[in-house]
């Protein structure tokens, strides 16, 4: 199984995953994917992670699961998150701008084509111009999506939103004054949207920062979304710098190596989940502490690309260990992270 068919399962899949990972004995390194509890990579699964699918579908938070005897790291996340903004105005023009620079995909709907175009060169992945009740229609939603409303007309806020409420979303916000929101909520109501689902509405849009410009009212929606985004009760995932750098892996004849926040306890840098690939050449994109743990994990890493050690480590880092090992968790805490060497060539690789 390649990191190319991983890839590619984590991309075509919206909402909750889990991806399971055995962390010790003769299946060291095998891994599951699923989809809202549905296996999606590899398609198949066999041995020890097929036998306890129940378990591995029902576990609702990440951590370390004992199966058979056999410690298993489960990690639950959503789907690359992203943005779908209704309008095109200096202010919708500014949050694409900034959505880019955190590495969140954006989806712009815009009736007026030359709104559209200012869409797509703010950076926009993909803009759909015309009416937006049609092109809200070719929009799906997920549990990963955040939508902004953003349109010229209080009547087109309702048209967009009463799309938008059809759908799964994890944040929904129009821009608008504190009156134009109340009665947006009113006519929604009146519309049939259920009370409590207006309530959900994030408006007036953003955090209260007093922001007065465009950009600066493009942060507080971004701030306020990634709030949101952050409040969650899962892992990071897989970020879109680590997803591209494993890209860029594929089909290159060395290996990197992957490793990841297993467990944690008291007080340390980075949460369970937590990754770092650490890159055939000695480069590493993400982080797992910084300072002298990544020095450290880098250099397992560095045997385990050259044959030297083990394709598959679970080590420990802990205030208690000897020498030099206390000043990897400086505040007290210890951790355990999972190094696996990703070999595209065996099964059950990420």
């Amino acid at each position: 199984m390649s990191i190319r068919e991983f890839l590619d399962a984590l991309r075509s899949t919206q909402g909750q995953h889990a991806l399971a990972s055995v962390l010790e004995g003769p299946e060291s390194g095998a891994r599951l994917l699923l989809c809202e509890g549905v296996p999606v990579w590899p398609a198949r699964p066999e041995g020890l992670l097929a036998r306890n699918l129940p378990a591995l579908a029902g576990c609702g938070a990440s951590g370390i699961l004992t199966l058979e005897n056999k410690r298993i790291f489960v990690e639950k996340f959503g789907g690359a998150p992203r943005l779908v903004i209704c309008g095109g105005g200096h202010v919708a023009e500014s949050v694409v701008r900034l959505a880019v620079m955190l590495g969140l995909p954006v989806t712009g709907l815009e009736e007026r084509p030359e709104y559209a175009d200012a869409l797509r060169r703010a950076g926009a992945e993909k803009v759909l111009c015309g009416p937006y009740a049609e092109n809200l229609t070719q929009v799906e939603g997920s549990a990963e999506t955040c939508f902004v409303v953003a349109t010229r007309a209080h009547s087109f806020d309702v048209e967009c939103l009463t799309g938008i409420y059809k759908k799964r979303f994890a944040y929904v916000g129009m821009l608008g004054s504190r009156s134009r929101s109340a009665l947006v909520r009113r006519q929604l109501i009146e519309a049939g949207t259920a009370p409590e689902k207006a309530e959900e509405l994030h408006a007036p849009i953003g955090l209260a920062i007093k922001a007065q410009t465009a950009q600066e009212i493009a942060l507080s929606i971004l701030a306020e979304i990634v709030e949101v985004k952050n409040g969650r009760q899962q892992t990071e995932g897989f970020p879109p710098a680590l997803l591209n750098a494993l890209d860029a892996c594929t089909g290159q004849g060395k290996a990197p190596v992957l490793v990841t926040i297993v467990s944690r306890h008291g007080s340390t840098p980075r949460e369970v989940g937590a990754k770092m690939l650490v890159l055939p050449d000695g480069r590493s994109v993400g982080s797992v502490g910084g300072g002298i743990m990544e020095y450290r994990v880098q250099q397992l890493a560095s045997k385990m690309q050259a044959g030297e050690a083990a394709p598959c480590q679970l080590a420990e880092y802990s205030a208690s260990a000897k020498e030099d090992d206390a000043a990897l968790a400086a505040c007290g805490g210890s951790m355990n992270v999972f190094l696996q060497l990703l070999k595209e060539e065996e099964n059950n690789e990420a």
